[in-house]
């Protein structure tokens, strides 16, 4: 009887410290599932993530994913600075240009967007045509301003 007094605490000790893995999945009709038994996944399934720990929400990599990358090898070509610096230098000035034009086209995108709400003689605002001419011409004006924001995201990453 007082041996499973002074068992009690190991007991629960190794209750608290006990870890659940979960395995999530897509068979291959592509229907998502999760399982606590590696041997539950199905045959043909692939394993997208496994979730481990006492109920965290968030997945764990898996340990392949986990890798350690490899070194370039010796003989992996180079490109000296100067080379490089003259590349990312065309690569600025054809983005440059790029931005230049696209906000030429901003701008007449929204030129033609304010000759465009302005209604025909007998046309009325609540008409279809009305409505469709200009979803098309507010979709060009946004369309153009994500291409440039586009572009000069694009320019921040130059060096």
């Amino acid at each position: 009887m007082n041996r499973a007094f002074l068992l009690l605490p190991f007991i629960f000790l190794m209750a608290a410290t006990a870890q659940a893995r979960i395995y999530l999945y897509v068979d291959s009709e592509g229907r998502k599932g999760a399982t606590d038994r590696r041997a539950a996944v199905p045959a043909g399934a692939k394993i997208t993530s496994v979730v481990e720990g006492g109920g965290t929400d968030e997945p764990t990599p898996k340990s392949s994913s986990s890798k350690a990358r490899t070194p370039t090898p010796a003989n992996f070509p180079r490109i000296d600075d100067s080379t490089q610096k003259k590349r990312d230098n065309l690569r600025r000035n054809i983005l440059e240009e790029e931005l230049t034009s696209e906000q030429k086209n901003l701008d007449e995108s929204k030129r033609q967007l304010t000759i465009g709400e302005k209604l025909l003689p007998g046309e009325k605002a609540e008409s279809s045509s009305y409505q469709a001419r200009i979803k098309q011409l507010k979709s060009a004006v946004e369309r153009h301003e994500r291409n440039m924001a586009a572009i000069q995201k694009e320019l921040g990453t130059i060096k």
